[in-house]
């Protein structure tokens, strides 16, 4: 999985990276976490806090620690605007061929996905996509699927 996100050119051509520590069994990208760090890119954790997600500078791993539902999430937050993601790494519950994703549940993703102009892939298992799944108007899309065998880019 991690070598198919690092094959995509919106990887290796973004230099602000929203991506996620990994949660009750999502896909395990760390070692994508550390690259990001290493090459001097600017990689964004998100921290929920209240009823809202935000998302943070992360500029070491050392710098995250248990928060919102047990989620590991950045000590201090350089908060980042989501217009600035070049490249968004989002996990879900669930994934479709046209892009539809299926979260937790909270909507945190989707009213930040909503305002994301950068490439969204999803990052699952080939287990967790289907032809179609259900779709509300108000579900963001992401552009590509990342799994394990392959990436899948929205019908």
């Amino acid at each position: 999985m991690v070598e198919n996100i690092r094959s995509l050119e919106p990887f290796k051509s973004a230099r602000v990276i929203l991506a996620f520590c990994p949660f009750d069994g999502e896909p395990d990208i760390s070692p994508l976490l550390e690259e990001i760090l290493r090459e001097g890119k600017d990689l964004l954790i998100p921290k929920v806090e209240h009823d809202s997600m935000k998302l943070c500078k992360l500029r070491s791993l050392e710098n995250l620690a248990p928060g919102s539902f047990c989620l590991l999430e950045p000590t201090q937050c350089e908060e980042v605007e989501p217009e600035l993601v070049e490249l968004a790494l989002v996990p879900g519950v669930a994934f479709d061929l046209k892009g539809c994703r299926l979260g937790m549940g909270k909507g945190f993703y989707d009213k930040i996905l909503g305002r994301i102009r950068g490439f969204k892939v999803g990052v699952a298992f080939s287990f967790q996509v289907f032809e179609e799944i259900p779709c509300d108007p108000w579900d963001q899309r992401v552009d590509a699927i990342a799994t394990e065998e392959t990436i899948i880019y929205r019908r």
